[in-house]
């Protein structure tokens, strides 16, 4: 569920709303371990149409040049199957946000404790938005707008613009909360954790379109308690179900992720997070509520099974996003395309061609599987590896895992 409302510079990250048990095509995974292909983004059309849905007809590689499969949405020119996931039966997907450049609602110079923050991806740049929680810089946004960046860079009311750097994160409820680093002065956002109301109006706040501008658009809570099942596109391994969350009518497009959902009292309620392409746009939001359970517990520094603080660790490979290229003779796992020189698994003697099978003896059965059994390690930690080379025989090695230079 990376980029689901992140805009791109010159390809627009696509992710995809779909309801729970139904899934959309293609992934991107974090750096640390790197994933053959680019993230999954599509070409901006240049007469972009706010109302059109997408047509699930095309592939969704980088900047709309290929990838793996399709992702459900118009724009992109490539993959090798098309015609996305989740269809409802006419060739569209209105699950599944649009993929065009259009923004939505009013331009504003600032706005209170919204900042706007801008990535640096290993296929690209992404544009998303975040919430100021403390003067000096700590601020909440959703883990997908830096998921797999190399580097933050936040502008803030004030006009100043910052580094920052990822604290932690709670993927599977998709907040994350970043540092401006020098960052002091700066004004924070007004925050209501109660309930909110069903039919209050409300104003979504964030870098609509990814541009370079905030923007408001407002409407109601339509409704509370939603549960959705989110991803980029991608298998269903890949997706992701966020509960509790608003629902609204605000017409909420690419770059409003991790923007304010503000009430009428101006005070934060939820935190954007997710959209359909219908027009009429439903947006979604995370709860002010639950978002700063998490962060408080990233903030003190509480690591959990969901929550992660601090850096990635790394075991220094590529990895196939198929699951078996033929590598590895006839072992299921993850393919490695290369290891980087003098990383972890380059010192253990696993080499491209390589199949991993198995983690502290417990078996990897894809890709995916990799990446989450890593989401529980740290830099520093001592792990068991276990692979199968290109010839067919079975190694186990303990390695030490390096940081990864993604968040």
């Amino acid at each position: 569920m990376k980029r689901r409302l992140v805009a791109a510079t010159a390809a627009l990250a696509v992710a995809t709303l779909v309801p729970a048990g139904a899934f959309v095509a293609g992934e991107n995974m974090s750096n640390r371990v790197t994933v053959s292909g680019a993230a999954p983004s599509v070409t901006i059309p240049s007469s972009p149409s706010p109302s059109s849905p997408s047509t699930g007809s095309s592939g969704n590689g980088s900047n709309g040049n290929g990838g793996s499969s399709g992702n459900g949405s118009s724009g992109g020119n490539g993959g090798s199957n098309g015609s996305g996931g989740s269809s409802d039966g006419n060739g569209t997907n209105p699950w599944s946000q649009a993929t065009t450049s259009q923004t939505s609602g009013t331009p504003v110079s600032s706005w209170p404790g919204v900042v706007m923050v801008d990535t640096v991806l290993p296929g690209g740049e992404g544009a998303g938005s975040g919430i100021v929680l403390t003067s000096d810089g700590i601020a909440l946004t959703n883990y997908h707008v830096v998921d797999g960046s190399t580097s933050v860079r936040v502008k803030a009311s004030n006009g100043s613009t910052y580094t920052a750097k990822v604290l932690g994160f709670d993927e599977s409820h998709d907040v994350a909360v970043i540092k401006l680093e020098g960052a002091s002065g700066l004004k924070t956002a007004s925050l209501d954790t109660g309930a909110a109301v069903l039919g209050e109006k409300v104003t979504a706040v964030g870098q609509g379109g990814g541009q370079g501008t905030l923007y408001k658009t407002s409407g109601t809570v339509t409704a509370t308690n939603q549960q959705i099942t989110a991803s980029d596109g991608g298998s269903g391994a890949s997706a992701e179900k966020l509960t509790g969350l608003l629902e609204t009518n605000a017409q909420i497009v690419p770059g409003y992720s991790g923007g304010a959902l503000v009430n009428s009292n101006g005070q934060v309620i939820g935190m954007d997070t997710a959209a359909s392409s219908t027009s009429p746009i439903t947006g979604y939001a995370i709860t002010s509520s639950a978002a700063m359970k998490i962060a408080t517990q990233i903030e003190n520094g509480a690591k959990s099974s969901a929550v992660h603080v601090g850096s990635r660790a790394a075991l220094g490979v590529e990895i196939s996003t198929q699951s078996s290229n033929g590598y590895g003779g006839s072992a299921t796992g993850a393919s490695v395309v290369a290891a980087t020189s003098g990383g972890a698994a380059a010192r253990a003697g696993i080499t491209a061609g390589s199949t991993i099978t198995a983690i502290d003896g417990k078996q990897v059965t894809s890709p995916t599987n990799l990446t989450d059994v890593l989401d529980q390690k740290y830099p520093g930690d001592k792990v068991s590896v276990t692979w199968t080379d290109a010839q067919g025989q079975s190694h186990t090695a303990t390695v030490t895992l390096g940081t990864s230079p993604a968040n």
